[in-house]
C-alpha cells in the first residue's frame, strides 16, 4: 500500500446472504430478536470490560497467560465481517497467493488475532487454521524488536498476547507480522506488509455453533495495534463508513481508509472529538445532554461523563450495537417524552414481543417522527426515523435501557447511525458525521 493512499474495504453484515452467519430466510421478529440479543451482548461487553481486572502472566509456565479479561465477545451476536487474505503462498496458477479468512470487525476492540498452526487447543472453523510457517511473509517477533511488542509480554524469547473473556474464553499465542490482503469494492485487491496479528495457539472454552466459518477478530479501535492504528500515515489515519438502514442485510457497508474517507460536496458535517475511555478501544464522546421532540431534558452537566471511581460511564460510538442504549434513569426519561409526543397524535401503542415500545403505524406514509437530538461537545446529532424499528405495521423505539452501573452510559447504535457518514479521524482525534443515502453511496 503506498504511503499516503487510499482504499475501500467491503464489510458483510452478519445477516447477509455473503455472510458464513446466515440465518436464512428469517420472519421480522425473529430478526428484531437478533438484534435485540447483539445489543445485550454489546452491553455486557462493555459492563465486563470496565470491571476486569488484569491478570499477572505467568513467566515459568509453559501455558501463556491472557493479560486481560474482557467480555465474552459472541461471535455469532457480531455485526459486521470484513474477508481478509493473510500471508504469502506458492500456489496453483489462478489461485490467490493468499489464505483468506472471515473476521470480526469490531471498533471496540484493538488487537487483530486469527488461529494459526499448530493450534494445540481450538475451536472448530471450517477452513484450515493459518499455517504461518508457510507463509513467506510472516515473521515471528522476537522481544523487544517491535514497538507493539510489550516488555512483560515475552516468553521463550519472543512476543505473546493473551484476551480472556468474561464466561472464560480466552485466545493465546504468539505475536507476529505479516501481509494482508483487502478485496476492495471495485474486486481489486490491495496487500499490505508488516501487519502485526496475534497467531492464536490456544484457544478454549469458545462455544460456536457449527459448521464455523469465523477465524478471528479485526480491532478497528483506538489502541496502537488496531488496524487504523498499525496502517497509519498509509490510510492518513482516518476511515469511514455508511451505515444503511437495518431493514436490507444485504446492502453493502464499507470502510473507505485514507483518501476514499471523505464525505460528499454539499453535506453539512459536524465534529466533536474523540477520546479513550474506560474501554481502552472504543470511541467515547463527549454528551452533553439529549432532546426530544425540541424539549431539551437538561440532564445535570457531567450526568453522561466518565466516572471517576472507575465504575464506568461515557458515551461511545458503536455500530456493532444495533440498539442503541442508556442507563435506566435516562432511559425512562427519553422514553416518558416519546410516550408523550406520541400520546398528542394519538397514536395507538402495539404490543410487540420482546420490544418496550411499539405503536400502530398508520397507512399514511408522511408520518412525522419526533427528533431525538445527542448534544455532543460542538456538534448536534439529530436522529429521526433513525430511532425506530419498522416490522410490518408498527413502529418501534430502538432504544432501551443498558441498567445500572458498571457500564458505558450511552451507547450510540447502529440503527441510530444510519444514513449518516461517520468519519474518523486519529490526527485531529475527531469524529465528524453528515446525512447521507448509504444506499445511493455506501
Amino acid at each position: 500500500l503506498a504511503k499516503c493512499n487510499g482504499f475501500t474495504l467491503k464489510l458483510i453484515h452478519r445477516d447477509s446472504t455473503e455472510s458464513p452467519l446466515y440465518p436464512g430466510n428469517i420472519t421480522p421478529q425473529e430478526r428484531v430478536e437478533r438484534l435485540h440479543n447483539q445489543t445485550d451482548a454489546r452491553i455486557n461487553y462493555y459492563v465486563a470490560k470496565i470491571t476486569s481486572a488484569k491478570l499477572v502472566v505467568d513467566q515459568s509456565g509453559n501455558h501463556l497467560q491472557p493479560e486481560v479479561v474482557r467480555s465474552r465477545l459472541s461471535f455469532q451476536d457480531s455485526f459486521y465481517l470484513a474477508k481478509i487474505g493473510l500471508g504469502t503462498f506458492v500456489n496453483l496458477p489462478h489461485q490467490p497467493n493468499h489464505r483468506n479468512y472471515f473476521l470480526i470487525v469490531d471498533t471496540a476492540e484493538e488487537l487483530i488475532w486469527t488461529q494459526c498452526e499448530p493450534c494445540k487447543a481450538g475451536f472448530n472453523q471450517t477452513q484450515p487454521v493459518f499455517p504461518y510457517s508457510k507463509s513467506k511473509t510472516y515473521r515471528l517477533l522476537k522481544c523487544n524488536s517491535h514497538s507493539l511488542c510489550y516488555r512483560d509480554r515475552c516468553q521463550h524469547g519472543y512476543c505473546t498476547y493473551g484476551v480472556k473473556y468474561a464466561t472464560n474464553e480466552s485466545s493465546t499465542g504468539y505475536l507476529g507480522i505479516d501481509r494482508f490482503t483487502f478485496e476492495l469494492d471495485n474486486g481489486a485487491t490491495e496487500s499490505v506488509d508488516g501487519l502485526l496479528f496475534g497467531c492464536g495457539d490456544i484457544q478454549e472454552n469458545f462455544k460456536f455453533t457449527t459448521p464455523n466459518k469465523i477465524n478471528g477478530i479485526i480491532g478497528m479501535g483506538t489502541g496502537p495495534r488496531s488496524l487504523i492504528s498499525q496502517l497509519g500515515n498509509r490510510a492518513l489515519g482516518r476511515f469511514s463508513y455508511c451505515v444503511p438502514s437495518w431493514k436490507n442485510s444485504d446492502d453493502n457497508i464499507f470502510l473507505r481508509f485514507g483518501k476514499e474517507a471523505k464525505f460528499p460536496q454539499g453535506l453539512h458535517v459536524l465534529t466533536t472529538p474523540f477520546f479513550k475511555g474506560q474501554v481502552m478501544s472504543a470511541y467515547y464522546v463527549r454528551l452533553l445532554d439529549i432532546s426530544v421532540a425540541g424539549n431539551r431534558l437538561n440532564f445535570p452537566t457531567g450526568y453522561f461523563d466518565i466516572r471517576q471511581d472507575g465504575t464506568g460511564g461515557g458515551c461511545v460510538i458503536d455500530s456493532g450495537s444495533p440498539f442503541t442504549a442508556l442507563p435506566q434513569a435516562a432511559y425512562t426519561r427519553v422514553r416518558d417524552a416519546v410516550i408523550s409526543y406520541w400520546a398528542q397524535r394519538q397514536l395507538p401503542v402495539k404490543q410487540k414481543p420482546g420490544l418496550d415500545l411499539c405503536y400502530h403505524v398508520p397507512t399514511r406514509p408522511d408520518q412525522q417522527f419526533p427528533l431525538i437530538i445527542f448534544h455532543f461537545l460542538n456538534a448536534d446529532f439529530t436522529i429521526g426515523s433513525g430511532a425506530f424499528l419498522h416490522t410490518g405495521d408498527a413502529i418501534c423505539f430502538a432504544f432501551r435501557s443498558s441498567g445500572g452501573l458498571g457500564g458505558v452510559s450511552a451507547i450510540i447504535g447502529g440503527i441510530a447511525q444510519s444514513d449518516y457518514r461517520f468519519w474518523f479521524d486519529f490526527a485531529t482525534k475527531t469524529i465528524s458525521f453528515a446525512q447521507e443515502d448509504c444506499r445511493r453511496n455506501p
